[in-house]
């Protein structure tokens, strides 16, 4: 058995070096991890480029209130985030780097709010641990590179939580107005699913002798004044601008509708974020049964424990009754999981035990090799069959998992429990920054929608041709293209465009052109083509830029025929309208069963 290791801030000269030295070290770290390649992958899709669009389109106008992609209302989320990287734009450009950078910075605070809330809660080491398991935890470092609302909400939540920790212990005005202050920022974020998410889990510690104090502390008279005064000139705004279309759509679809059903094909199993987590949090979601198994056991003995139990499963009952799933949602309670799997490996150095004899610890002990080991197992295979330039990166991903995951398992059999943990969180550093700095920006020449928008840039400005979208609409296109392009429903809309322009390019799917070629009346020329594997889609496309123009004015106003869509293989396409996005189904034309000469509007989908 090892004895538990010194602290570092034994002392008073050692605490207060230790007070300086240890958060600036973990910003180092987290910061490191979040930056790491970001100037170099392009962006995600589909939610990266619709959020960076719309803070593009909102600056060139000039626009604070009505965020818009590809020149349409987007009414999916509240204002904040388009406000924070339009300060991401100032600071690091208007390219992907600049995007991620709110998320990226909004992920180191959070990690060092983790830490100071932890020595607090459960002491100095415990804080520590803590805050480098959330700092080497893959969702986190993943969602802290995406421009997307998640590692900002996070931040959010979880200063609440730390602000409601404080009241517990003592009155205080100040933490009243910052926790009000903070459920304002985060409703700005993402509407009510910030307040739910507090609500709940404090519910839940409520009954698991979590502490009450904090809630009769919060400054009723004035706290929610104080919420309304940061969050209500914004909605007023955006409602009459709007005319209340965006409280229409933002309740009726952001809301109910992710509640009621599964949104955009995204519903899931019961059970899913419990299954999910093993893989997105490990290696730390090895310690997560046990160490939640000791806080439940012990939740009468300190209110901590039963104020992180509820922050762990409130929110966690709370969405698994929502039927819209996505792994993302349940971030903001992996800071909690990660302080008590600190304090678990703790616990067992102090009480001079093996983790493998305390309750659940062959569990965690399984968890670990079984996840880490199949990873890497399941890499070296990916290896195998990707081109060279990505099956490197792999394989030294693979090596070090494996070797950290081996290395740990060792120390834990031998006792040295805390070690394995210190050790498990520089593998894992390793793991991030191979993943940011080299695998991802291997993946490059298969991100086929920004290639796309790139060449039609291109295209679009040598032939002096409008741009328009088919059923190739990938958000990134739009973004890689610098500008809103017109997207093609129905016949009688690119009939419109040409009208407008003369001529169009557009990339086309085979099936596409031949339906083109089917119509004397357009000429469609072949400029460019472009085939390769597209990642978005895992299959291999060809897609061909096509310039279009009208041989003679049609004779009628209906519209010709309509391409047919079978096996076309189309993607959903990109938000567009006053109500949100639509999924456009892609070449124009009506649905099957539609009348001749009569094209219907488009789907719609998030």
């Amino acid at each position: 058995m090892t004895s538990p290791s010194p602290d570092v801030t034994d002392g008073p000269v050692a605490s207060r070096r230790g007070r300086r030295l240890e958060p600036a070290l973990i910003a180092l770290l987290a910061l490191t991890l979040n930056l790491a390649g970001n100037g170099r992958v392009s962006l995600w899709d589909r939610d990266e480029p619709r959020y960076t669009q719309c803070v593009r389109e909102m600056r060139a106008r000039g626009d604070w209130i009505n965020p818009s992609f590809n020149a349409e209302p987007r009414y999916h989320k509240p204002i904040l985030i388009y406000w924070l990287m339009r300060a991401g734009f100032a600071l690091g450009g208007d390219n992907p780097f600049g995007a991620r950078l709110v998320s990226a910075l909004a992920g180191v605070a959070t990690c060092l709010v983790t830490w100071e809330l932890g020595r607090r809660m459960l002491g100095p080491r415990a804080g520590r641990l803590g805050a480098l398991m959330l700092a080497t935890a893959p969702i986190m470092v993943t969602e802290s590179k995406l421009a997307t609302t998640d590692a900002t909400l996070t931040l959010w939540l979880v200063g609440s939580q730390f602000c409601l920790w404080e009241l517990a212990r003592r009155p205080s005005a100040g933490f009243a107005a910052g926790f009000w202050g903070l459920m304002a920022l985060a409703f700005l974020t993402k509407g009510p699913v910030g307040p739910a998410l507090i609500a709940v889990a404090g519910l839940v510690s409520w009954w698991w002798g979590g502490p009450t104090a904090c809630w009769r502390r919060l400054r009723w008279r004035w706290g929610p004044l104080l919420f309304l005064l940061l969050t209500a000139p914004w909605f007023v705004a955006v409602g009459l601008i709007s005319h209340g279309e965006f409280f229409r759509f933002a309740l009726g679809n952001q809301v109910i509708n992710r509640v009621a059903i599964g949104m955009e094909e995204h519903g899931a199993f019961p059970g899913y974020y419990i299954l999910t987590s093993l893989g997105i949090f490990h290696p730390w979601s090895a310690f997560v049964p046990a160490a939640l198994l000791a806080a439940w056991t012990r939740r009468g003995t300190r209110p901590a424990f039963g104020f992180l139990l509820g922050w762990v499963v409130g929110p966690l009952i709370l969405l698994e009754c929502v039927r819209t799933k996505l792994v993302h949602y349940y971030l903001p309670a992996y800071p909690a999981c990660a302080l008590l799997a600190a304090w678990l490996v703790l616990e067992v150095v102090k009480d001079e035990v093996n983790l493998r004899r305390y309750p659940l610890g062959r569990l965690a002990f399984g968890l670990l090799g079984g996840v880490g080991i199949g990873a890497s197992v399941a890499l070296i295979a990916l290896a195998m069959v990707v081109p060279a330039h990505v099956r490197w990166p792999s394989l030294v991903l693979a090596v070090l998992m494996g070797a950290g995951t081996i290395v740990a398992m060792g120390r834990i059999y031998h006792g040295a429990t805390e070690r394995a943990a210190t050790g498990l969180a520089a593998s894992w550093a390793l793991v991030l920054l191979v993943m940011g700095a080299w695998l991802l920006p291997s993946l490059e020449p298969y991100r086929t929608p920004r290639i796309v928008g790139e060449r039609l840039a291109v295209l679009s400005r040598t032939l002096r041709a409008q741009p328009v979208l088919l059923t190739f609409q990938e958000p990134s296109v739009i973004y890689a293209v610098g500008h809103p392009v017109p997207t093609i429903k129905v016949w009688e809309q690119l009939y419109e465009q040409l009208r407008l322009h003369g001529a169009v390019i557009t990339p086309l799917l085979p099936h596409e052109l031949a339906e083109f070629h089917r119509r004397p009346w357009l000429e469609a020329e072949v400029k460019e083509t472009l085939t390769g594997f597209n990642l978005n889609k895992g299959q291999t496309q060809t897609l061909r830029f096509t310039l279009v123009r009208e041989r003679e004015r049609r004779s009628t106003p209906s519209a010709p025929p309509a391409i047919a869509h079978r096996g076309s293989g189309a993607a959903p396409s990109s938000s567009r309208g006053g109500t949100g996005a639509r999924t456009d189904a892609g070449p124009p034309g009506p649905s099957p069963g539609a009348a001749p000469g009569r094209p219907p509007a488009g789907g719609s989908r998030r």
